[in-house]
């Protein structure tokens, strides 16, 4: 044998022990074909839709699938009490423009907005009422028990404590102070001071604004802020919420009466349940 046949020797016996160890590894892993290995060792490329956690702005996270993401009950019940609110605003600054006489029917005492009002902070103080007790901490117990009571207080003070409907006549000293004649606190006059102005008007929406804006932001980027929510199980809105209130809080300026508060109340207590119903914080929504 010459030089040149030892060397194709070598060659080929080369080639056949790496042939010998592919057909091995195609038996291992039970290949077929040989083409079909680039398919097992070949990286699998990403659904670009599985780059982005699927998130919610009506819910804190909605159900996912490969291809699409799947709706959850929570969210549906979120875009319907939504629209109901913005459907609600629409109408009255559309009033408001169009027919003066049904913008004031459509806001007047006893009417079909100060009910609805006083439907949703009757809402929030029951299901505060409800969730007290299954609240694991004793702080987000209280926390739940003093809020159903201030919101059954605020449904008590815009039905004027049931003075209308059930027809009793309010006591002297307090119509006295009282300009509106009704049986509630928060229209008082003491010393030339209107405290409807003072506490339900300014301080309240100052707060309002501090819970709808401010806090979500501490909650996110402040972590002693974060614990003393979660301790408490204050629920705080979703960032569509925040944005959905303020919207409709600028729109209702538009108005140019004062009979523009009552859908102010309106849109605020049906967001506030909104946030106490669905949170961005997890830690107020504990499993029932």
């Amino acid at each position: 044998m010459n030089l040149v046949d030892l060397e194709t020797a070598k060659r080929l016996s080369f080639l056949y022990y790496i042939r010998k160890n592919i057909h091995k590894a195609l038996l291992v892993n039970h290949i077929q074909h040989p083409q079909d290995l680039y398919l097992r060792t070949a990286p699998i490329p990403m659904n670009p839709i599985r780059k982005f956690r699927s998130s919610s702005l009506f819910i804190t996270a909605a159900g996912e699938s490969l291809g699409h993401v799947a709706i959850s009950k929570t969210a549906l019940l979120a875009a319907f009490l939504y629209t109901l609110t913005v459907v609600h605003v629409l109408v009255g600054i559309g009033l408001y423009f169009q027919d003066t006489g049904h913008f004031y029917s459509y806001l007047t005492e006893d009417g079909y907005i100060e009910y609805f009002t006083s439907f949703f902070l009757l809402a929030t103080s029951l299901y505060c009422l409800y969730k007290a007790p299954r609240m694991d901490r004793k702080w987000a117990k209280a926390f739940y028990y003093v809020a159903a009571a201030v919101f059954f207080f605020g449904f008590g003070e815009e039905i004027s404590w049931g003075q209308r409907l059930l027809g009793f006549e309010v006591p002297e000293d307090l119509e006295r102070i009282n300009p509106q004649s009704e049986f509630n606190l928060h229209n008082i006059h003491l010393n030339g001071v209107n405290l409807n102005k003072l506490i339900f008007g300014k301080i309240l929406y100052l707060g309002v604004f501090v819970y709808f804006l401010i806090f979500p932001v501490l909650y996110r980027h402040k972590r002693w802020f974060r614990q003393l929510v979660d301790k408490i199980g204050l629920p705080l809105p979703t960032p569509l919420q925040a944005l959905f209130y303020t919207l409709l809080f600028c729109s209702l300026l538009l108005i140019d009466d004062g009979k523009k508060w009552e859908l102010q109340e309106f849109v605020l207590v049906s967001f506030v349940f909104y946030a106490f119903l669905m949170p961005f914080n997890k830690s107020a929504s504990p499993p029932v």
